[in-house]
């Protein structure tokens, strides 16, 4: 009955923009709800500590779960 219950879950629908010298420039997803960002971001060969997701113009933290949407991926530049 269990495996029953997950396929009736409502599976989150996100639009990644990539923005900052990545290989692709957009990606939709669905993902089964409680998956974080920074699961998806591995998934995708980025690593999560070089980027920025935004959101509705808002920082978002790549440990918090994944939801409707669209988010922007900024990719980090630092130095000296």
């Amino acid at each position: 009955m269990r495996s029953q219950e997950k396929s009736y879950r409502r599976r989150i629908k996100v639009k990644f923009t990539f923005l900052g010298g990545f290989d692709i420039r957009e990606r939709e997803v669905e993902v089964e709800p409680g998956k974080k960002y920074s699961e998806l971001l591995e998934e995708f060969g980025i690593n999560p500590e070089t980027v920025v997701l935004v959101k509705n113009t808002e920082p978002v933290p790549i440990d918090s779960t994944v939801e409707d949407g669209e988010v922007k991926v900024l990719r980090v530049i630092s130095g000296g």
